[in-house]
């Protein structure tokens, strides 16, 4: 093989499809790089030892992956409760939660700590303890991390598994019983460097500029609000937080610069760069896009320091990327390996088409914009199953003003440890700039239809997206005479995956795993209606202001909000509220927030709406949402669907309490009769049997999470189901589902599924004919 540039990026292409292959399935993937093999000896005109050594690193990465795979599985038994760990981090605290990374000296797996603070004393006792690098005798629970029990949501088990995670241990009130400090090593001591660093700054630095000085410097945006982080990521800058391929060449350049500045020699000044990069990747937080641009940039350097390779822009991210992947196969994974590289990649690509506009900058800085956005297009919307509508605009306004505030904030920091009086006056201009930046991002976030949901991509969308997206950029390239032509192919990808929601002549009913909770999702076929009865919700308790988390758990947020917009739903016809209980209630904020909700329906009865109902309302109001109050005898259709309201009765007293004032609806769907009967309790069926009300319905929604006090004899005999569905939370405290519901559902042959054992339930259908599928937790 002639030495040519860009050849290096199919050895990283084999790379990657090895690894996917030993991952996921063998052969496609290997199908996949016999046709790569073929193309390069048949229209690239390899040779076949070029071709044979392609061949031998793919066969390298494969059994790579599958020694790692073996090697990757737990050494600890779960009845161990005492461990000799090695904190291998620092560890972090928010409100009354301790977590913290540590290694067991015995099997050196690590484990995930997590401890509840008791009191503000313990919270400040624990805050100034060095644990870092030290080994502590520890007692406590072993736990197994939960995977996803549902579609669109985190994988927490996948993503600690990633990291060779396979237990998280619940320390107990013992806490730690010794502790020592450990051999002295490098790690440890330049990752305590890095929390002095940070230290430093939420102490100098002022509170609106802290927090992105941190994110700016040291790769951590934990100390951000969730509210800006949210924000950010709304209108589509979230990653300017985050450190990148341009923070790490521009302190390359001013390192560099000093060094020369000092007296240096260039030789010399490239070798202390090298040295201090890698200790750099450390300080920053070791995340992808770090490495990446580290390794990279240590591999010009290399070049540059000895002159004896010549290899192009491609081929030392090629060579990069193979390294980085054969030590951590399972990188391949992370979606910022996955973001970093392949911007990194096409815009290295697309060098050619941005200099033909090096005379035109605004051109060639939308370009560039652009061209990012579209390169990582198939993974944003396979993780996050939106699209910032301002991101193009927000990129331009916000990429100058930090490409300006990481110097400044680099400057500052460095003057602030030699002349700290001098900081608050440094600091002024940044911290207006920071209050407007906020300020200009969350109204931005606010706007109506902010983001454009189009769900996840189906497999044949995936596809179309990984292999059209790139003949966009050579078509581009290729033909400059039909560039508003060929835009038409990204636009096109993107409706066809929006029609393909709208035109799906698939409905489906889903009873979605919310904890202990009830939330079911009604979308009918070639999207006729819209349907959410209840939205699930997150128990709190009243906390003092030192134990409140500010990454606290919300099940609308993080479990029904994703789920729903993996579907593609960006709206609600009805959001169908049965009773005011917060299980039910508590996540329609965020869905109110985030989803179009066209209309709210309650139960019309007796009862004074609670605390959440009313602050559900008020919303509305504002959103101009109708909120409808129904009862018994209100009915819908729509194409092949009926819906009727069973209960509340008009006039009857629930004086018994908010369950028994449940909405009870009635609904046919899918070919089948549907009862979805809330949380009414036995005196609420003794009303619906005493007005001898049409109960019969092929699958049940057992009511109150089978609970003792619901589903009785006479109710399970008039509804006579072949399926009951329950909805209640894994190992739940209130010991639902009942074991006497459960006796009396098997006694009457009723097939019965349960979201804490199977998932989220869901029911497909098309033409009157569907199937159920479970999603194992």
């Amino acid at each position: 093989m002639s030495r040519q540039y860009n050849n290096l990026l199919y050895f990283a292409i084999a790379s990657l499809l090895a690894t996917l292959s030993a991952l996921t399935l063998f052969l496609p993937f290997a199908a996949i790089f016999i046709m790569l093999a073929s193309w390069l000896i048949t229209v690239k005109r390899w040779s076949y030892p070029a071709v044979l050594l392609l061949s031998f690193l793919f066969a390298v990465f494969f059994y790579r992956v599958q020694i790692d795979q073996k090697t990757n599985v737990t050494g600890l038994n779960e009845t161990q409760s005492t461990f000799s760990l090695t904190i291998q981090e620092v560890p972090k605290i928010d409100g009354d939660k301790w977590t913290v990374t540590a290694e067991d000296t015995a099997t050196g797996e690590k484990l995930l700590l997590q401890y509840k603070l008791r009191t503000p004393s313990e919270k400040q006792h624990i805050f100034t303890q060095p644990f870092l690098g030290q080994t502590c005798t520890i007692t406590g629970k072993l736990i197994k991390p939960a995977a996803a029990a549902n579609e669109g949501m985190f994988d927490y088990k996948s993503y600690l598994t990633g990291k060779s995670i396979h237990w998280l241990l619940e320390v107990d009130r013992k806490g730690f019983s010794s502790c020592e400090k450990s051999n002295f090593h490098p790690l440890s001591f330049i990752l305590m460097l890095r929390e002095k660093g940070i230290s430093w700054i939420n102490t100098v630095f002022t509170e609106q500029t802290a927090p992105i000085a941190i994110a700016l410097l040291f790769g951590d945006r934990d100390y951000m609000g969730g509210d800006i982080q949210s924000a950010y990521q709304k209108i589509g800058i979230v990653h300017l937080l985050a450190i990148s391929g341009s923070h790490v060449i521009l302190l390359i350049g001013m390192s560099y610069y000093g060094l020369l500045r000092i007296g240096v020699t260039r030789q010399r000044g490239i070798t202390i760069l090298l040295v201090f990069l890698p200790a750099y990747t450390i300080l920053t937080g070791l995340s992808p896009s770090v490495i990446r641009a580290v390794s990279t940039a240590m591999l010009v350097l290399i070049q540059k320091r000895w002159q004896r390779t010549d290899y192009s822009s491609i081929d030392l991210l090629s060579i990069a990327f193979v390294i980085y992947l054969f030590l951590n196969p399972r990188i391949v994974y992370d979606i910022g390996f996955q973001l970093s590289f392949v911007v990194s990649l096409f815009l290295l690509l697309s060098t050619t088409i941005l200099n033909q506009t090096e005379k035109k900058p605004w051109k060639m800085y939308v370009l560039t914009a652009y061209f990012c956005e579209l390169s990582v297009l198939p993974f944003l919307l396979s993780y996050f199953h939106e699209l910032p509508v301002l991101s193009l605009l927000a990129n331009l306004i916000y990429i100058p003003f930090y490409s300006v505030l990481l110097p400044y904030c680099i400057i500052v920091f460095l003057l602030s440890m030699i002349f700290v009086n001098m900081t608050p006056l440094l600091l002024y201009p940044l911290d207006k700039l920071c209050l407007l930046s906020d300020w200009l991002a969350l109204t931005a976030a606010k706007l109506p239809h902010v983001t454009m949901i189009f769900g996840k991509p189906d497999k044949l969308e995936l596809l179309l997206y990984i292999l059209l997206i790139p003949l966009f950029f050579y078509l581009y390239e290729a033909f400059p005479d039909k560039r508003k032509r060929i835009f038409l192919i990204p636009l096109s990808l993107l409706l066809f995956q929006y029609a393909g929601n709208i035109w799906s002549p698939y409905g489906e009913v889903a009873f979605i795993n919310v904890g202990q909770g009830d939330s079911v999702l009604i979308h009918e076929p070639y999207n006729q209606g819209t349907y959410l009865i209840d939205t699930g919700g997150t128990v709190t308790f009243q906390q003092e202001e030192w134990a409140k988390r500010d990454n606290r758990y919300e099940v609308g947020e993080d479990t029904l909000v994703p789920y729903l917009k993996s579907k593609g739903i960006s709206k609600i016809d009805k959001l169908i509220l049965t009773h005011g209980d917060l299980d039910h209630v508590g996540g329609s904020l965020a869905v109110i927030n985030n989803l179009l909700v066209k209309q709210i329906l309650m139960a019309k009865t007796n009862l004074k709406l609670t605390n959440e109902e009313l602050e559900i309302c008020e919303l509305a109001k504002k959103k101009n949402i109708p909120v409808l109050f129904v009862e018994a005898g209100n009915r819908w259709t729509s194409r092949d669907a009926g819906f009727q309201i069973l209960a509340p009765i008009a006039a009857a007293d629930y004086s018994s309490g908010e369950n028994d004032g449940s909405l009870v609806i009635s609904a046919r769907l899918g070919g089948l009769t549907w009862l979805f009967p809330g949380d009414i309790e036995e005196i609420g069926e003794e009303m619906l049997l005493t007005k001898k009300t049409d109960l019969k319905a092929d699958i049940l929604k057992v009511a109150h999470h089978g609970s003792k006090t619901s589903t009785t004899d006479a109710f399970l005999h008039a509804v006579d189901p072949t399926v009951a569905i329950i909805s209640a939370g894994k190992n739940n405290s209130y010991g639902h589902p009942n074991k006497g519901v459960l006796e009396r559902l098997h006694a009457k042959n009723i097939t019965v599924w349960r979201t804490d054992v199977n998932g989220t339930i869901s029911f497909k259908y098309s033409q009157k004919k569907g199937t159920f599928f479970l999603q194992m937790p």
